[in-house]
């Protein structure tokens, strides 16, 4: 993004930096966070294209002739010394770079079982219909090695994403266990993330445990799950 500034400034720039190194300059200031200084080749003799964060405006005669040094020689060590401690002392100038928006893709309809309708009948049963999160079927994640475990969901508290693995889109599995993992999952976000007083994480905290053992179907749900003979096809 180029910034508009003042074209005497910018002007005055040039024609100092010109005058230091002895090349044609054409000189582009800009907002660039990333990017914040960089020399080209315009492709004429004795030319050269530079674009540089607007920082540059405010500094000093000692650090305008170390940059004008570097762009006449861009791998001479001390004037790169010099520019990289005006940087250093200048962060505060520079602008954070917005972050795009993550786009999330959701997929609630499986094969056999339906993760919004689950996610629908639980958030009226057992949350009031206070929880406003997104459900999702997960990626298959590409298998290199024999898989020993599962991880059945996840909530992510910054994208408020609930997502399920693929696998229990089966129709082996019993709805009532795939029920049981969104509410796992919804509790999740229902509670949040709390801290003990050592100041670590805490996500399956006393509570979390008091109102996952009070569910309905805790009990039928974990018989399944620990039933060897249906995690090892779900491994398969």
């Amino acid at each position: 993004m180029q910034l508009e500034l003042p074209w005497n400034d910018s002007a005055a720039l040039q024609e100092m930096l010109e005058e230091e190194s002895g090349l044609s300059i054409a000189l582009t200031v800009t907002d660039n966070s990333r990017n914040l200084l960089s020399v080209k080749p315009d492709g004429a003799p004795e030319r050269v294209v530079v674009r540089m964060h607007h920082m540059f405006l405010a500094a000093d005669t000692k650090t305008l002739r170390a940059l004008a040094e570097w762009i006449r020689r861009p791998k001479a060590q001390r004037s790169g010394e010099l520019l990289d401690a005006f940087i250093r002392a200048n962060r505060h100038r520079i602008r954070p770079q917005a972050r795009r928006p993550r786009t999330i893709r959701v997929c609630s309809r499986g094969r056999c079982h339906d993760l919004q309708k689950l996610y629908d009948e639980v958030n009226q049963q057992h949350f009031d219909g206070q929880i406003q999160a997104h459900i999702t079927w997960g990626q298959m994640p590409q298998q290199r090695r024999r898989r020993r475990s599962i991880r059945f969901g996840s909530y992510n508290h910054e994208l408020n994403l609930i997502r399920i693995h693929p696998l229990l889109d089966q129709d082996f599995v019993p709805e009532f266990f795939v029920r049981y993992i969104v509410f796992h999952e919804m509790l999740h976000a229902f509670l949040g993330i709390s801290e003990s007083s050592s100041g670590r994480r805490q996500i399956h905290t006393r509570e979390f445990r008091t109102r996952e053992k009070a569910y309905p179907e805790y009990a039928r749900a974990l018989a399944w799950q620990e039933k060897s003979a249906n995690l090892t096809r779900l491994l398969k």
